[in-house]
């Protein structure tokens, strides 16, 4: 099966960049240490940006166990991008052992509070099979999802299936509408599809 994958990973944090931690070796920076009183105290960004610096070792020494900890309470806590960062955890492996049913976990988690990036990996694992029985009806039903969202990986994967037959009947037309979709959103792969058979966008 060609890999149909958009884009699996996530971005990593949505807000800590902005905050200016420096790294000190040794020792917990003294911007990190409020924020663990705002985490404390139920503050979910910054229970979210906590696990970004543990996992990055940013301000503080490195500590995945601890970066877990703050994802999954802030994820707990209806934040979708500590889901996500949970679920790409699991699926590089990175500090983790990989763990295609904890991926899917959190991956389904986000897409549940309305992550269109959750939806597609949650998709995309259907897709291949992983953490989960293969289903490509159901990878579709979770593309779709991700496409009225406005994801432009979604969308191609949704053409390539109505162009290869998978879980619908071959339909060229649908398969050329949703790459010009993706296309337009200057996704390269939806372009050069089109263009290899002389369509534009």
């Amino acid at each position: 099966m060609r890999l149909i994958l958009g884009l699996m990973c996530c971005v990593l944090c949505s807000g800590c960049a902005d905050r200016g931690a420096t790294e000190v070796a040794g020792r917990i920076d003294p911007e990190v240490a409020g924020w663990i009183l705002l985490a404390e105290q139920g503050d979910v960004q910054a229970m979210h940006d906590l696990g970004y610096v543990y996992q990055m070792g940013e301000g503080v020494d490195q500590d995945y166990e601890k970066a877990i900890e703050y994802y999954t309470r802030a994820c707990e806590l209806g934040y979708e991008g500590s889901c996500l960062n949970l679920g790409n955890l699991y699926h590089l492996g990175d500090g983790v052992e990989a763990d295609v049913e904890l991926e899917m976990k959190w991956f389904r988690a986000a897409a549940d509070l309305g992550s269109a990036q959750g939806m597609l990996n949650v998709g995309v694992m259907y897709a291949f099979g992983a953490g989960v029985e293969q289903d490509f009806g159901e990878a579709m039903r979770w593309y779709k999802q991700a496409a009225e969202l406005g994801d432009m990986y979604a969308m191609h994967n949704i053409g390539w299936m109505y162009a290869e037959g998978e879980s619908v009947e071959v339909d060229e037309k649908e398969a050329v509408r949703w790459m010009r979709r993706s296309a337009r959103l200057d996704y390269t792969p939806a372009q050069e599809w089109l263009g290899e058979r002389g369509l534009d966008w």
